[in-house]
């Protein structure tokens, strides 16, 4: 496993040192560096044990470390109307995104995949999500294609957004649970809002936080609804939650109760974004550039739509409440 853990290690210091330096987000230059650069290599160094490793015990523990940036006093102080707008679009995304799904004949599993990387969190999601459905090669590809494009349509987001509320005439805190509530990832949730103002930057941050606080009641439901048997459609039985939900859970409640120190909150929040970017490295290098290619374009359709729906969920619910 050295080999294989040692490149997702390499590979996720370059692209965060490489997106530092030129201020981009460093998700889709994660997922490119295991396109271009692993997936060559895997056909001359044994990287799959490693890749796994990377992939999955990693990884989950990344998510489980995403409940440290819950802070639930500053998340509260956003007001219950703000709280309520953002629980409006991740109910709604999530619901159209099963619907959209199944009326363009895909299965269950690739649709709630869709809607929750589109409705939550983004890479972070897809993986959580992805961990819960059943396993098989093209579960394998359909995961590593949502992180694909939801990675380059949140780039967009955040280079379009903040430019479509300040043509809407929106004050600066609807802007900023506007970029909050409907940008995917949190990384390019900062930087649009960033590009507004600080004050922007802070409000919207703490509005996408709000949509990861449901990250692990959606895993569970999304568990809970794809256990079925082969005959009839039957629940099988109810299964527990994945470990790293548990951990997603007791960390959030920690930091709630101020339990960890802020320093080491800091620390386990840098080592979380870490492993999930090592963990999209190693899928795309498990995948390579050729299986995006095999991908039917109607699965792209869903995620632009639905990345549209929840802009406009999100653009509508704010003139309401603000």
């Amino acid at each position: 496993w050295v080999p294989g853990l040692t490149m997702a290690v390499v590979l996720t210091g370059a692209a965060t040192w490489v997106g530092q330096i030129f201020h981009i987000p460093v998700a889709p230059l994660a997922l490119i560096a295991g396109f271009l650069i692993a997936a060559p290599l895997a056909g001359r160094i044994e990287l799959t044990p490693g890749m796994k490793i990377a992939e999955r015990p990693l990884l989950r523990a990344g998510v489980a470390l995403l409940g440290l940036r819950i802070a639930l006093g500053d998340i509260a102080g956003l007001g219950l109307q703000t709280l309520m707008l953002v629980l409006g679009c991740v109910a709604l995304t999530l619901a159209l995104g099963s619907g959209v799904g199944r009326l363009f004949g895909l299965p269950r599993g690739f649709a709630v995949l869709s809607a929750s990387a589109t409705a939550i969190c983004g890479a972070s999601a897809a993986m959580a999500v992805a961990s819960v459905l059943p396993k098989g090669p093209e579960a394998e590809k359909q995961t590593g294609y949502v992180i694909a494009v939801v990675a380059t349509l949140s780039t967009l987001a955040m280079l379009a957004y903040p430019a479509l509320a300040h043509w809407a005439g929106l004050p600066p805190q609807a802007a900023a649970v506007f970029l909050g509530a409907s940008i995917h990832d949190v990384a390019q949730v900062a930087g649009a809002g960033a590009s507004v103002s600080p004050e922007v930057a802070g409000t919207a941050a703490l509005a996408k936080l709000s949509r990861i606080l449901w990250l692990g009641p959606a895993v569970v439901l999304i568990g809970l609804m794809l256990t079925r048997t082969a005959q009839g459609g039957r629940v099988s039985g109810l299964q527990a939650p994945p470990l790293f939900v548990w951990g997603f859970a007791a960390l959030a409640a920690a930091r709630g109760l101020n339990l960890i120190p802020p320093a080491l909150v800091l620390a386990l929040g840098a080592c979380s974004g870490f492993l999930l970017l090592a963990g999209v490295g190693a899928i795309s290098a498990k995948l390579g550039p050729k299986a995006l290619l095999e991908v039917k374009p109607r699965l792209a359709i869903l995620l632009v739509t639905l990345t549209v729906a929840v802009a406009i969920l999100a653009y509508a619910l704010t003139r309401i409440f603000f």
